[in-house]
């Protein structure tokens, strides 16, 4: 017989099938949560990245702060000559503009000043990346030094494309992505596979809080609110096309028109406009949610943003898309909001003002269907949806 409280001994080799228990409980809980530390210790970093335009940039505004509110610790990579540059309060926690620059359409000195920019990019950003993270890229030229450092520390790569024709960056790197995330369906054609999910793309947080009516909405303006308001607008850098084809819709209708110019072209506009009765004209608006609600219909290029934010507001739309667009990626955003029933479509070659007018007034005649049609293309958080597949994975 063994003393009391001595193991027995057991044959060499034996296993011991039921360890012994820490004796004291609170010591346990220590080493279970020494344990958790150890291994999750710096490892919800997230790396955004994604802008230059308001496109990229947005959406990527609105995971961050929705990461922020799960508190996850965020890391944002930008482009210096970008938009979110000039709205770098906004952006939560940390963040780096690089000094990048445009590859495509550029001359073959820009493309070595812009491969320069990148690989600075790269080496610049590599000391910031110290810790486990996880990176979302979110196209365009300013992700790329991002996604590069991913793959050189072999962690996680995911990808949201916003257009149906994916960018060059998104196709480089679609070969290294854990996962991919789309907003319109046609782009399945070129990312394959069962890690290709629909999210939809983040409407900004502001937009969705809107709490205004539609008469409300015109009054802020100063328009008649029992009368239709045309929203003319050509993207966050403005477009000339849209802007002069405004004034001239508005000269020819008198229907009352609110046109964002962008920056560039404001001035030429609004000389171009002088004498116009409910003719209003901005630069930029930050409140586009009373933007979205005082309009009637809407004529623009078909970027994914706008597309997204009218779907969300039920506004529906002649689209002119931008012809020189990456892959010709805005005409295919927009056929598949008019397959939807919700837009028209028109080349610009074709959108004079007596066919525009025409595709509006017919647009006005069929309001809450179109409506109701183009809000079926919207996703309800998405920026959720991409942070739960990216978290949980």
């Amino acid at each position: 017989m063994p003393e009391a409280g001595v193991e027995p001994a057991r044959p060499c080799g034996q296993r011991i099938l039921n360890p012994p228990r820490l004796p004291v409980p609170p010591l346990r809980l220590l080493v279970n949560f020494t344990f958790f530390v150890l291994i999750f210790e710096g490892f919800m970093r997230l790396v955004v990245s994604g802008g230059g335009t308001g496109g990229h940039f947005f959406p990527a505004l609105e995971i961050l702060r929705k990461a922020r509110d799960r508190e996850v610790e965020t890391l944002y990579v930008g482009t210096e000559r970008g938009i979110e540059k000039a709205l770098e309060k906004d952006i939560p926690e940390k963040k780096v503009f690089l000094r990048t620059s445009p590859v495509r359409g550029v001359s073959p000195l820009a493309k070595i000043k812009a491969f320069k920019g990148i690989l600075s990019g790269v080496f610049e950003l590599l000391p910031q990346m110290d810790k486990d993270f996880r990176t979302l890229i979110m196209g365009g030229y300013p992700s790329v030094p991002a996604g590069l450092c991913t793959l050189i520390k072999f962690k996680k790569l995911y990808i949201h494309e916003q257009n149906s024709v994916p960018s060059a960056t998104n196709r480089s790197f679609i070969l290294f992505a854990k996962r991919t995330f789309i907003t319109f369906e046609y782009t399945r054609k070129f990312f394959k596979g069962e890690f290709v999910e629909r999210v939809g793309l983040p409407v900004r947080s502001e937009l969705v809080k809107t709490k205004i009516t539609k008469e409300g909405a015109k009054e802020v303006f100063g328009f008649d609110p029992k009368k239709p308001v045309i929203l003319f607008l050509g993207g966050s850098q403005g477009a000339k096309f849209i802007n002069t084809l405004a004034v001239d819709f508005a000269k020819r209708t008198g229907f009352q028109v609110l046109l964002l110019s962008g920056k560039k072209d404001y001035e030429r506009v609004v000389k171009l406009a002088e004498g116009l009765r409910g003719f209003r004209v901005f630069p930029f608006r930050t409140d586009m949610g009373i933007v979205y609600s005082c309009a009637d219909v809407a004529v623009c290029r078909a970027g994914a943003s706008t597309i997204t934010e009218l779907s969300f507001f039920k506004v529906p739309s002649v689209f002119i898309p931008y012809p020189y667009a990456a892959g010709d990626h805005q005409f295919y955003n927009a056929k598949e909001i008019e397959d939807l029933g919700g837009a028209f479509v028109i080349r610009q070659e074709d959108a004079s003002p007596e066919e525009v007018t025409r595709l509006v007034e017919k647009a006005l005649a069929d309001r809450k269907s179109m409506g109701e049609n183009i809000h079926k293309f919207y996703v309800p958080n998405s920026a959720d949806l991409i942070l739960d597949q990216i978290l949980q994975d």
